[in-house]
């Protein structure tokens, strides 16, 4: 904690190696200090302090001809103060680029236990005095390192993870729309800025005539195919900031913002359907069944699940006049729509108000 008590941010790897060079440069002054990360047959320098080199950071060697090779194979000590004297390190090619009469070294290893790459350090002569002392110094240091790429591999998967639940609560699996989840959230939000700015919006339930038949001729596979067809087909087809969703099965909805009519897109959704969809070897027409829920600018505000109902009840109420029809929710023509035979089954119970009409 620092003098105000507060907890100081935790380094990040590349902030981390930052801080160790710029403390070994000062603590045992060499010709060159290096974070290094092995990348399959070449040592890449991540970080360098170099004084006597001329190596910048991001430079590229053969990891086979390196000394940090040698070092981390245990062919020699991490601490070399002459290296023409160590048979192992005085035979690296790296010699033949670099004037290298000194070496340290330790490794940097990943979560796994694998060699992520070195801190390292080279002197064009032998070390000078009391470099040895420094051994326990370079491996706490290397050692800290490794516990930061630790660190933010754990912080890593943990961020995929999340990004997956996400995902996985955000969109539909099969079709890759919007969840109900997601559209209720944006529904209430549509409906907030209405209660603040009246605007209009509609719902739009619109459900697959006869979806069973295909998955019991065809099975379900070819189900999914053509929920997926259909997702690809209907989603270019929707205006930005508007939403279109799976609720499950073969039923969708769409909510349209800012919008006093919901026939234009509606129609743009149907013509989709118009002709015949090969699947499996056979041709099918779809239909599909519509309900619109509108709410005008000047209109009281209804909660979500009022508003997706009304969509809902219009939806069956479609249903039940006879498939492949839209239905807008009226409240003033319940009687109408009560009396209309049901679909065979269909079992629910009587809907509020709706008509069988065009979208308003």
């Amino acid at each position: 904690m620092d003098g105000a008590g507060r907890v100081p941010a935790l380094l990040t790897f590349e902030q981390a190696c930052r801080v160790v060079l710029d403390h070994l440069a000062t603590a045992l002054p060499l010709g060159l200090w290096a974070v290094t990360r092995r990348d399959d047959d070449d040592q890449v320098f991540l970080g360098v302090r170099d004084v006597a080199y001329g190596l910048p950071e991001g430079a590229v060697v053969p990891w086979a001809a390196s000394l940090c090779r040698r070092m981390a194979s245990c062919e020699s000590p991490q601490v070399v103060v002459d290296v023409e004297a160590d048979a192992p390190m005085a035979g690296a090619a790296a010699r033949d680029a670099f004037p290298i009469g000194g070496y340290v070294g330790a490794p940097i290893r990943s979560s796994g236990g694998e060699l992520f790459g070195t801190l390292c350090g080279y002197h064009p002569e032998p070390l000078p005095d009391g470099a040895e002392e420094h051994r326990g110094l370079l491996d706490v240091l290397a050692g800290l390192l490794s516990q930061i790429l630790h660190a933010e591999a754990l912080a890593e998967r943990a961020d995929a993870r999340e990004a997956e639940l996400v995902r996985l609560a955000t969109t539909d699996d099969l079709t890759g729309l919007a969840t109900r989840a997601v559209l209720l959230d944006r529904l209430e939000h549509a409906l907030a800025l209405h209660r603040r700015d009246p605007r209009s919006l509609a719902v739009v339930v619109l459900d697959l005539d006869d979806f069973k038949d295909v998955n019991d001729t065809l099975g379900h596979a070819a189900g999914d195919e053509l929920l997926v067809h259909l997702a690809q087909e209907w989603a270019p087809l929707v205006r930005p900031g508007d939403t279109l969703a799976r609720l499950g099965g073969d039923e969708f909805a769409l909510l349209i913002e800012g919008s006093s009519s919901a026939a234009s897109v509606v129609r743009r959704l149907e013509e989709v359907l118009a002709g015949t969809y090969a699947l499996t070897g056979t041709d099918l027409r779809v239909g599909v069944s519509t309900g619109v829920a509108h709410v005008g600018a000047d209109d009281p505000t209804p909660t979500a699940d009022e508003l997706l109902a009304r969509a809902d009840a219009a939806m069956y109420a479609a249903k039940r006049a006879g498939k492949g029809v839209v239905v807008s929710h009226d409240a003033t023509v319940a009687e109408a729509v009560a009396h209309l035979p049901r679909p065979t089954g269909v079992a629910r119970a009587a809907e509020p108000a709706v008509v069988a009409a065009a979208a308003p």
